[in-house]
């Protein structure tokens, strides 16, 4: 399963989005720009983005594991395709058609 770097990868991409959000929307409000409205923006930014790294690691890691045992309880599969083919297990046709491509793919066309 790869939900850690899933909610890794999801939780960075939202922090930089809040970072560039709060020092763009800060510099866009401020009269004038000087280095010290400047650097009290991106003190302002980093420290708003560090809160939001905990809230979105909590809310995207449970998020995630709601849409694991969601699938987990219907049987799913991971032809369903979906946010679910990436955290659930693959089945044991899959498993055995990957194998076969690998060795097609060891032994060429």
């Amino acid at each position: 399963m790869e939900l850690r770097q899933i909610t890794n990868a999801i939780t960075k991409t939202l922090v930089i989005l809040a970072f560039w959000s709060v020092l763009l929307i800060d510099l866009i409000l401020s009269p004038s720009i000087s280095f010290p409205e400047l650097a009290f923006a991106l003190i302002k930014a980093v420290v708003v983005s560090g809160v939001f790294w905990l809230l979105f690691v909590m809310l995207v890691d449970t998020f995630l594991k709601t849409i694991l045992l969601d699938a987990k309880e219907k049987n799913a599969d991971r032809v369903d395709g979906g946010l679910s083919y990436h955290v659930t297990e693959p089945s044991a046709e899959e498993k055995a058609w990957l194998k076969a491509q690998e060795k097609e793919k060891l032994n060429g066309p």
